[in-house]
């Protein structure tokens, strides 16, 4: 019987899942009369209107808004897991002062809503001058709760004897650091992704340090949504498909990273 009930209880889950997907897919390519009727699934014609609409400029730079998006959560992704990871082993395994203050801190921060921090963190941006591109708002999230946590346990299970055997070869913490991060990878992979996904659909810091010229791609599909545009609503859809494109193929090739990693931190 469970071996009748598990396949359709997942291909039943699997339908729901991908249904909205499927949905505005499909409605990139319909007119708004078509997008209005919930019941109409398929497209009259496969016009890919919107998209040519969507490259040409008329409303927006889409390339470089996209390849601005992938830029800005890229690279904020790689930092933090190099920021967090080496306070994680820093907690783990150094000895000082103050260690469990860290990280009942870092604990504190992730329970601390991100939006009653952003005019706290606009103002350090403007003090340091680096309001107004990517490269402040790519620091200004580089520091995660949510990172120096994750990273404290991965580093709790490599073997003490490790560390030992680099302060006998004569390799300072900072070396030892990066000798032992191979052994983490899918841990670092598995972060990555989960801050890239974070920084993609990141708004509200955007919104407050970025000018009308430096548009991310969630700022980006809000104007779209303006009414002042008039543009057809399967525009911003066909946006939105756009945006996931990069998603599905981090996600996709770092599958096996990310199940490998899960499933350690599950077994322990």
């Amino acid at each position: 019987m469970n071996r009748l009930f598990s396949p359709i209880l997942t291909g039943l889950v699997l339908l729901i899942t991908a249904y909205p997907f499927a949905w505005m897919f499909l409605s990139s390519f319909k007119t708004n009369r078509e997008i209005y009727q919930p019941g109409k699934m398929l497209p009259e014609s496969f016009d890919p209107f919107a998209y040519k609409l969507l490259f040409s400029g008329e409303l927006f730079d889409f390339t470089a808004v996209l390849v601005r998006s992938l830029l800005l959560a890229g690279g904020q992704a790689i930092f933090a897991c190099l920021v967090t990871a080496a306070t994680g082993f820093a907690l783990a395994k150094g000895r000082f002062r103050g260690k469990s203050l860290l990280f009942w801190a870092a604990l504190l921060i992730i329970l601390y809503p991100k939006q009653a921090m952003s005019l706290a963190l606009f103002e350090w941006m403007a003090r340091l001058e680096i309001t107004g591109n990517l490269y402040g708002l790519m620091l200004s999230g580089v520091a995660s709760g949510l990172g120096v946590i994750f990273f404290t346990q991965v580093f709790r299970k490599v073997p003490d004897e490790l560390i030992d055997l680099a302060k006998v070869e004569g390799q300072s913490p900072f070396f030892c650091f990066f000798t032992l991060l191979p052994l983490i990878f899918p841990a670092l992979c598995t972060y990555g992704i989960l801050h890239f996904f974070l920084c993609w659909q990141e708004h509200l810091l955007p919104l407050l340090t970025l000018g009308s010229d430096q548009l991310t791609l969630p700022l980006a599909l809000a104007k779209l949504g303006d009414s002042s545009y008039h543009t057809p609503e399967a525009v911003g859809l066909a946006a939105g498909v756009l945006a996931m494109i990069p998603l599905f193929l981090l996600f996709g090739y770092f599958f096996r990273r990310v199940r490998t990693a899960l499933a350690d931190w599950v077994v322990s």
